[in-house]
């Protein structure tokens, strides 16, 4: 509040550049905080922590001495619990902040040979065989790729037939492809806090988790139905057909998104249709 209250006696010829530069970057940050924890779990403690908040000021106010001394002593804690509970919503948000275009031209451009992969994600499609093929943009994922199989191969449709065959044991888990090598497999990827998709698979839950914390493209292919699903920037695209699946995925490396058709929809965490 006294922020606000100074902006009255501020000279503003002087200063209103970086009084309006200060309110656009708050509410900058702000909008993507929300947008970032809408839709998970975090909004409810946010919501439980601002209530306990206001509850101690009301009590303040109204001389309920027991339960403000309660709530006094709770409050220096909740900053602590924020930080702690809300660390796969902070990673995320983090991660969405590091997608700002400006930021990208500081970012090695990725290089794929997107044949061999559409080749053997038509091929696992068809056989029904469930994988999961990570495609690494600008953003790490060496804290993940350290816990999995190292392999440093190249990027061939056989390689990758044979990593998720039913029997190989390497077929749990994630395949993850970074400038054009694949860097290792059978890795776990974080599932997805959102409270919406609690019918979807694990398959597609850790594929879409980690499309909310990161800018990786990651394709998967169903093991029930053989469907080819696209999960990118928390956002679930499906299903995909085999033919579109190479321009789709090049449209999401340039960073131009095709508008969807009837053939492609944007599937919301809550459909049911998407199957492991």
């Amino acid at each position: 509040m006294d922020f606000f209250r100074g902006l009255y006696i501020i000279p503003w010829s002087k200063n209103y550049i970086s009084i309006s530069l200060d309110v656009l970057i708050v509410a900058f940050l702000i909008y993507k905080t929300y947008t970032t924890l809408r839709r998970t779990r975090g909004i409810q403690l946010l919501l439980g922590v601002g209530i306990i908040w206001i509850s101690g000021s009301l009590a303040e106010y109204l001389g309920f001495e027991l339960l403000e001394w309660i709530l006094t002593n709770i409050r220096p804690a909740l900053v602590f619990a924020i930080i702690v509970l809300l660390q796969p919503e902070l990673r995320r948000l983090t991660g969405d902040l590091a997608r700002i275009r400006l930021l990208r031209l500081f970012f090695l451009k990725p290089t794929f040979d997107l044949d061999p992969i559409v080749e053997a994600v038509r091929i696992m499609s068809q056989e029904k065989t469930g994988s999961i093929i990570v495609l690494v943009k600008d953003i790490s994922l060496k804290d993940i790729s350290e816990n999995a199989v190292p392999m440093d191969a190249q990027v061939t449709s056989e390689i990758l037939q044979t990593i998720f065959f039913k029997n190989s044991p390497l077929h749990d888990g994630a395949v993850i492809i970074e400038q054009n090598r694949i860097v290792c497999a059978a890795s776990y990827l974080p599932m997805s806090s959102s409270v919406e998709i609690a019918t979807l698979g694990a398959r597609h839950r850790s594929a879409l988790g980690l499309s909310e914390e990161t800018d990786a493209i990651i394709i998967v292919t169903s093991e029930e139905t053989g469907d080819i699903t696209i999960c990118y920037e928390g956002e679930m695209l499906h299903p995909v057909k085999p033919l579109e699946l190479k321009a789709l995925v090049s449209s999401l490396m340039s960073g131009t998104r095709r508008s969807k058709d009837d053939s492609l929809r944007k599937s919301k965490e809550k459909d049911t249709g998407v199957s492991i």
